[in-house]
C-alpha cells in the first residue's frame, strides 16, 4: 500500500511536469538554397528560400519567442545560434558563416546539403543535439 508520502510526491510530480521547460524543434522544408559572399562584408553565406508551408511555420515558431535563443541545424550541422528580435516572417533568409565557416564546411556544402536533403530544422536553444 502506498504512503501518504509516496502519494503527496506523485501529486507534486504530476502538477509540476505541466510548468516544466519543453523544448520545441520544427522541420521546414527548402525550395531552394544557394553559396554566395555578403555584398557587405565579403564573408560566406547561403540564401535559403523556404516553400510556403515552411514560411508560416517559421513565422509561427519564431513568434512565440521573440527574445528567445534558437538555432538552426542542416544535417545536424548547426548553422546559427541567435537570439530573435522579431518573428522570421519572410519566405527567405541568409545564414552567414562564423569565422570558421560553418562547424568546418563552406557555404557551398550547407547549400548542397540542404537541397539534397530539402529540410532545416529549427529548435530552442537549450535542446540538446
Amino acid at each position: 500500500m502506498p504512503s501518504i508520502r509516496h502519494i503527496l510526491s506523485a501529486s507534486i510530480l504530476a502538477a509540476l511536469l505541466p510548468c516544466a521547460a519543453q523544448a520545441d524543434t520544427i522541420v521546414l522544408r527548402a525550395e531552394r538554397a544557394t553559396a554566395g559572399a555578403d555584398p557587405h562584408t565579403s564573408a560566406r553565406m547561403v540564401e535559403v528560400e523556404l516553400k510556403p508551408e515552411s514560411r508560416k511555420a517559421l513565422a509561427d515558431f519564431t513568434r512565440e519567442r521573440v527574445g528567445k535563443r534558437i538555432q538552426l541545424r542542416s544535417n545536424g550541422v548547426l548553422l546559427s545560434s541567435a537570439t530573435l528580435m522579431s518573428p522570421l516572417e519572410g519566405g527567405s533568409f541568409r545564414i552567414t558563416a562564423g569565422e570558421h565557416g560553418f562547424e568546418g564546411k563552406s557555404a557551398e556544402e550547407i547549400a548542397q546539403g540542404i537541397m539534397k536533403s530539402g529540410e532545416l530544422t529549427v529548435d530552442d536553444e537549450n535542446t540538446a543535439k
